[in-house]
């Protein structure tokens, strides 16, 4: 890898933690001089603008966080089990904080909901994608007819976001893991009581 190449991701990577911690409008370019250890003139020979390595940041804590989920599924096979995994690996992303900050799209969705519009439309984006991989676990749940047939899938994956990231959201405001684990366990609960053949 080239060294300009090295220094991208490092301000990337750098930067992503103040961002998800900050958001946008709370991230000086300073406090990014600072954390990457880079001069102003080599942020700007790699990025055009504050708002470019914010988006960049995001991609790579979407990307990284996507990479965590596909590990945790990758040797399950049933539905149920898919979709209590992947509250286990929030679970972990809030009891172990891999990342600084918490959930990069909860954080950016509240930071830029009537903000920043194209970090708005990544999280957004970031979101639907979550939410179709999660459909796509679901339905695979009615074709083996582990869940009911007449389960509503975009209400379903609603709900399960919802907890899974309301529990992060409550247990990052109260400094507190309980709350994750109200949720998932909920998340276990709305599975066996609302969606389980």
């Amino acid at each position: 890898m080239r060294k300009g190449q090295v220094t991208k991701e490092q301000i990337i990577r750098q930067s992503a933690g103040l961002f998800n911690t900050k958001g946008y409008a709370g991230t000086s370019l300073s406090e990014i001089i600072e954390r990457t250890n880079v001069r102003k003139g080599g942020i700007y020979n790699h990025f055009e603008s504050k708002e470019e390595i914010a988006l960049s940041a995001f991609d790579y804590m979407f990307a990284k966080l996507k990479s965590i989920l596909a590990e945790a599924l990758s040797e399950l096979s049933e539905p149920a089990e898919k979709i209590l995994a992947i509250g286990d690996v929030y679970i972990q992303l809030v009891e172990d904080n891999i990342w600084e900050g918490g959930c990069p799209i909860l954080n950016t969705a509240v930071e830029n909901d009537d903000g920043h519009p194209l970090l708005k439309q990544r999280a957004q984006n970031a979101m639907n994608e979550l939410m179709m991989s999660l459909g796509e676990i679901i339905k695979d749940g009615i074709k083996r007819k582990q869940f009911r047939e007449d389960i509503e899938v975009e209400a379903a994956c609603s709900v399960i976001i919802a907890l899974i990231e309301g529990g992060v959201m409550l247990s990052k405001l109260h400094d507190d893991h309980k709350y994750i684990r109200y949720c998932t366990n909920q998340v276990k609960s709305y599975i066996q009581r609302d969606m389980a053949v």
